[in-house]
């Protein structure tokens, strides 16, 4: 079949160790104006990644939305509870996440992902019926989110790895914005919608919805049609340990690499609680407004987020290094302002924090499209799952963060916490800006690809995939796009 990425089903196709991948002829373009803001969902395979995404992020966002009420209505409105369950959420991130993309560099992804998403299925439809019969445990919500934590693991990578063997390398920053926007347009419907039916239906008709939605996950996943990547020579339990160190080594000699990891690490730790642990207590037990209230809030955030995703899709900015630092120490200050803010008197006690906090959701969303653009565009296709994967172990520290997060709010009060790890996201955002002028000078070089172009011959990955390093200022840096033609 030859379709999407201009790709054959000949000898030129990719097809598991050794396979030569093709790609279209480059040519290079300016870095404004290349492509139109949806331009990627003109390629079938990524319209289903999309939908497919639309359906895990709605569930996802349900359950981001009902879960910590539950926990408050089960523990007598427990702030550690709620913090220690995302604690538990994240704690696979440490354990699986690198070894989830050497899975995703090993084996073939789509059915990586095909498989993860039919155990999130299960898991899904278990949980809604130890609620509905009335069997639910404080522990059962605890081993649920350790088993989701760990499904997303192996989703992650597997799926953020596809991406630039669906589209060509112009388009993958467009391609993952449009991911971005379809997570931010569920924050808004999956959010409002889980704070409704929690509110009207309970836990019960909540979480039975949930796992109803989460059913066109696993249809358009099993849709996909791409060929299987070019994997990693050896196999076995020590060639995979060997690839996972070399990927590591890979990261940290790399500058934008080691750079966003570092960024991420602080990141994560003291800015990524705020949704998870401090907004429900912000709604809960600061602004009064519930579940439903919650629920709005969150929609929010994705109204601002999904702002900020369509203008990255359009525009891909390229001063990536410059970029990231600043997002993420405006991120800690938008946090403190949040907080701040839920100190003035009624009504601007309520409407200013509310317009505050979309104003975090699109920083966030900024902040998490561009981070993950500038690893794909970084890394070899051999190596994508590894590179990605190693994210995991900065969203691993969320649980730390988020365990922290919970016992400082029960200590000193949820504003004042809020305050202090926004200065902290702040402080590690800004150090990073002034303090490392190897990754400030870090920019992306986007190279058009023209579709209807004959193949060209397959070229060696350049260590630096599409991310020029300051030393390498004005080199052509081409990724290798997968052509499409699996079979079944």
């Amino acid at each position: 079949m030859n379709r999407d990425a201009g790709g054959t089903n000949g000898p030129g196709a990719a097809g598991g160790n050794g396979a030569t991948p093709a790609r279209p002829s480059s040519m290079e373009t300016p870095p404004s104006g290349r492509l139109g803001t949806f331009s990627s969902l003109g390629i079938a395979n990524f319209r289903y990644l999309w939908l497919g995404q639309l359906s895990h992020a709605g569930a996802l966002w349900m359950e981001q939305i009902a879960r910590p009420f539950l926990i408050l209505e089960i523990t007598d409105g427990s702030a550690t509870h709620v913090g220690g369950v995302i604690a538990m959420r994240t704690l696979p991130q440490l354990l699986f996440g690198v070894w989830a993309g050497v899975i995703a560099d090993w084996f073939d992804r789509r059915m990586v992902l095909l498989l993860d998403k039919v155990a999130v299925l299960l898991l899904n439809v278990l949980f809604a019926v130890l609620i509905v019969s009335g069997t639910l445990e404080l522990w059962h919500i605890y081993a649920y989110a350790f088993l989701r934590g760990s499904m997303m693991a192996f989703d992650q990578p597997a799926r953020q790895a596809l991406i630039p063997s669906i589209v060509t390398q112009d388009r993958v920053t467009n391609a993952i914005a449009l991911m971005s926007a379809t997570q931010n347009t569920m924050r808004i419907v999956g959010a409002a919608l889980g704070g409704f039916a929690y509110a009207v239906l309970g836990a019960e008709g909540a979480f039975v919805s949930i796992a109803v939605i989460y059913v066109g996950a696993v249809v358009f996943t099993y849709l996909l049609d791409v060929p299987t990547h070019e994997r990693p020579e050896g196999s076995g339990p020590g060639a995979m340990t060997r690839g996972l160190l070399d990927g590591v080594r890979y990261a940290l000699s790399h500058t934008a690499i080691r750079g966003i990891l570092l960024l991420s690490l602080v990141y994560f730790t003291f800015g990524m609680s705020y949704m998870q642990v401090f907004a429900p207590l912000f709604a809960e037990k600061v602004l009064d407004i519930g579940s439903f209230g919650f629920g709005f809030m969150t929609s929010l955030t994705g109204v601002g987020a999904l702002v900020a995703a369509l203008v990255i899709a359009q525009r891909q900015p390229s001063r990536l290094g410059m970029i990231l630092p600043l997002l993420a120490g405006v991120f800690g200050l938008m946090l403190i302002a949040f907080a701040a803010a839920t100190y003035l008197p009624r009504p601007a006690g309520l409407i200013v924090p509310l317009v505050l906090i979309m104003v975090v959701g699109g920083v966030q969303t900024g902040y998490f499209s561009l981070a993950r653009a500038m690893m794909l565009h970084s890394a070899p296709e051999a190596m994508r799952g590894r590179v990605v994967s190693l994210l995991s172990l900065d969203r691993a520290v969320m649980t730390a963060g988020a365990a922290a997060a919970g016992l400082l709010s029960d200590a000193m009060g949820v504003q004042p916490a809020q305050i202090v790890y926004g200065l902290i996201c702040a402080a590690g955002g800004f150090a990073m800006l002034l303090l490392a002028p190897g990754f400030r000078a870090t920019r992306t070089v986007y190279v058009h690809h023209e579709e209807d172009d004959a193949p060209g011959e397959a070229s060696e990955s350049a260590s630096d995939g599409a991310v020029a390093q300051p030393s390498m200022a004005g080199r052509e840096a081409v990724g290798s796009p997968q052509p499409s033609g699996r079979g079944r």
